[in-house]
């Protein structure tokens, strides 16, 4: 780890993840405005698990023809992290065994920068499983993925941060023919989260799929900025978010579908649910798809809904009160998305953090 100080702007106000079309400036939704003191300090985590197939790096580029990842959380905000980072380059070759996943551990115990790229070569299988912990006043990250050709990428972020912390989080992923890629997130922690994604689906027959959990409580707030780009022909994108906004929480989420022309025969759904649990809560939503190819299919939707008296009714006839049916309900959403992560302990880490927060089933 590298902990060298890096002077930025100190309690700057920056714009985070801007919407990539703007909509009504009434709606208050077109982004996420920010104060924070931007010196960082380097942390690029400790590597816990290393792969057979995985050779680390440091630097910020890789040699790559794929087209450069984009950023949903702002130009501003990549530059301020990136600029305080060497960057951590992790490789993954081709292998004809099954390896484990590499799993990296960010413990924030002050205002850090991350800055992490993930290099799947043409055909590699690569899981990496990230886990955010620690009290820190803000941790910044960006992680670039680059899906070489007929790559499959798995990447999961599991944020356990502790109330106090603030976070920017940008995953950048850009995919070659026939790649896949997928994102797991886990938002649980902190207390202004931005946690945001970028997906380019520039070769033939590519693929994304996202899956993203979180509980948004007390006076957290969570602002999401969910982007996928269609540029290679026949390419498909699977976005769901599924979560809990109680108390006097904040929840933003903008999620884009972006069919651009020549992009083919291409299909897309977004799907963004939230289980809203009190009248003081601030739930807001912009699904988007933009067409500019007609040979495509896309389809998305936002519901906000509170638990109905049909399924409450049943609880009850159970011996289940109303508390009780939330936290069920609740936990329900975390571990539906967390059963897709490849690592028990991670996903004991998270039924823990859930049996301490919500109770024991």
């Amino acid at each position: 780890m590298n902990n060298t100080n890096i002077k930025s702007a100190e309690n700057a106000v920056i714009d985070i993840n801007p919407i990539p079309y703007l909509t009504w400036t009434w709606l208050k939704i077109n982004k996420d405005s920010v104060s924070y003191d931007f010196s960082f300090t380097e942390n690029n985590g400790t590597d816990i698990q290393i792969p057979s197939n995985v050779s680390v790096s440091t630097g910020k580029t890789v040699k790559t023809e794929l087209p450069e990842p984009e950023s949903s959380i702002g130009a501003e905000a990549t530059q301020l992290i990136t600029a305080a980072a060497a960057g951590k380059i992790y490789t993954f070759e081709k292998s004809k065994e099954e390896t484990k996943p590499l799993i990296i551990r960010i413990k924030a115990e002050s205002n850090s920068a991350t800055y992490n790229i993930i290099h799947a070569k043409a055909g590699a299988d690569a899981k990496v499983i990230i886990v955010y912990e620690g009290a820190a006043a803000l941790s910044g990250v960006v992680t670039k993925i680059y899906a070489e050709d007929d790559a499959n990428v798995q990447i999961t972020k599991v944020q356990l941060f502790d109330k106090s912390v603030n976070q920017i989080d940008d995953t950048q992923v850009v995919c070659g023919e026939r790649a896949k890629a997928s994102l797991i997130q886990v938002v649980l922690g902190g207390s202004h989260t931005d946690a945001s994604f970028h997906a380019t689906l520039a070769g033939y027959q590519s693929k994304f799929i996202s899956d993203t959990a979180y509980l948004c409580r007390e006076n957290q707030y969570i602002d999401m900025n969910q982007t996928v780009v269609h540029t290679g022909k026949k390419t498909d994108c699977n976005m769901k978010t599924d979560g809990t906004v109680k108390d006097s929480a904040t929840k933003t989420y903008r999620g884009t579908i972006d069919m651009r022309r020549g992009c083919s025969g291409s299909t897309g759904n977004e799907m963004e649910t939230t289980l809203l649990l009190s009248p003081q809560a601030v739930v807001k939503a912009a699904p988007i798809i933009l067409c500019g190819e007609d040979d495509i299919s896309a389809e998305h939707g936002s519901t906000i809904g509170k638990l109905s008296p049909e399924m409450l009714f049943y609880m009850n006839s159970r011996g289940i009160d109303q508390n009780t049916a939330e936290a069920l309900l609740t936990r329900a959403k975390i571990t539906a998305t967390a059963a897709n992560i490849p690592e028990d302990s991670v996903r004991e880490e998270i039924n823990q953090w859930l049996n301490r927060e919500l109770g024991e089933d």
